[in-house]
């Protein structure tokens, strides 16, 4: 277990080594790494640069062609891995992604790809989801070797992968089904409020309505109109969202079930009577629900919908994150729990039902928990996220000593 004296020290590294860790975090802001479409060559240079900078041994695992071409991806999905140190005793990873969410740039304060510094804080696309992890997970690496109390016999890599926002399947899902990460350990992206040990699966469903186009002025009724046979689609969804509400998870901070219509797509031109209309489904499942069971209930949902004459409706799943589940009392969550309240306080065990890659890592046999930089402030996701500077520090200081503890104890 790591001493009072130990945590002074990784503290004090972490200090020194913070103006470094926020101008890594700046220039990934820096360097855009949208999904979709996924275009990562820029920012790979850019952390493979600054690892080997380190004296790091940075491999790069591209998926599979066939795989790439089985997911319509139309660029190469580079995952990085970066060996701080390595041993024989436990693999411990510490993942985050290098892809973000797009940008609504009109609702921004800030500019997006700016990464200004301003009240503390870090502020463009990524700066918490999820580049501020990848800056944080480096500092605790650094703070390690700058000690001397990286662990003896463990191997020690970081896992930046490609992909989360969009299933993961080339990035997490490729590193642990090819082999390419044989991991004992893996720490997700998380959140400073709480070491998380479940999440929720997400399946993304796309909705594909069919009609027939004719003229709106002069013949509509010639035509079946594909929008309204979606809105009778949505009102139903919505609908199955609130049933869903009613199946909590036992584990404390999932929640419930969810599903979201998130994004619908149709028509032409205003005087052409719409012939496909495409809507986009988020569906959370709890990690003591059935993955597939829930994809079932949705298509039948759907199939029970009453749509117009002359319209239909198709379902594809186009996403599938698995869900994860630990034990909250096995020694690897309990060290990131205990490092937690030494740094933080008072720092919640639970589950949330966010998706990740952890559920990636968890089938593959991983031990796997949720823990890193940002609070609710950060507005993830959305416009003006941002990532605390004293979190981006204080949490690199109990993934440093937590590492130090799993491997110490593996």
């Amino acid at each position: 277990m790591t001493t009072e004296a130990e945590l002074d020290d990784l503290r004090t590294a972490a200090d020194e080594l913070e103006a470094e860790a926020v101008e890594f975090l700046r220039e990934m802001v820096r360097t855009p790494s949208v999904n979709p479409p996924g275009d990562y060559e820029a920012i790979v240079d850019l952390v493979r640069s600054r690892y080997e900078s380190y004296g790091w041994d940075v491999e790069i695992s591209h998926a599979p062609l066939e795989l790439l071409d089985e997911l319509n991806l139309p660029h190469p999905r580079p995952n990085v891995l970066a060996y701080v140190t390595r041993g024989n005793g436990p693999t411990i990873a510490l993942n985050a992604h290098l892809d973000t969410v797009p940008v609504e740039e009109s609702k921004w304060t800030y500019e997006p790809f700016g990464a200004e510094v301003d009240d503390g804080r870090v502020w463009g696309r990524g700066a918490r989801d999820s580049k501020g992890r990848i800056a944080s997970y480096t500092l605790a690496a650094r703070a390690l070797e700058q000690t001397g109390l990286l662990p003896d016999d463990a191997t020690v890599v970081l896992a930046l992968t490609v992909d989360e926002e969009t299933g993961g399947e080339a990035g997490a899902g490729h590193l642990v089904e090819s082999g390419a990460l044989d991991a004992d350990y893996v720490v997700v992206e998380g959140s400073t409020y709480a070491v998380e040990y479940a999440s929720s699966g997400v399946l993304t469903f796309r909705v594909t309505v069919t009609g027939r186009s004719a003229h709106a002025g002069l013949e509509p009724e010639a035509g079946a109109n594909a929008v309204v046979a979606a809105a009778r689609l949505v009102t139903e969804l919505d609908a199955y969202g609130e049933r869903l509400g009613a199946k909590e998870s036992e584990i404390p901070g999932v929640g419930s079930a969810t599903c979201t219509p998130s994004v619908v797509e149709g028509g032409v031109k205003t005087n052409v009577v719409p012939s496909s209309c495409t809507i986009a489904v988020d569906r959370r499942v709890p990690p003591d629900h059935d993955l597939d069971e829930a994809e079932r209930e949705f298509r039948e949902v759907v199939d029970g919908v009453t749509l117009p004459e002359g319209t239909t409706a198709t379902v594809e799943t186009v996403g599938r994150t698995r869900p994860f589940r630990s034990d909250p009392d096995d020694p690897h969550v309990q060290a990131v729990a205990r490092n937690a309240d030494a740094v933080f306080g008072d720092v919640r065990v639970r589950g949330t039902r966010g998706g990740s890659d952890a559920g990636h890592f968890h089938a593959g046999g991983v031990a796997a928990l949720k823990f890193g930089p940002g609070d609710m402030n950060s507005n993830v996701h959305g416009p003006d996220e941002n990532l605390s500077i004293d979190q981006l520090r204080d949490a690199a200081v109990v993934v440093a000593a937590s590492v130090r503890d799993i491997g110490d104890d593996g």
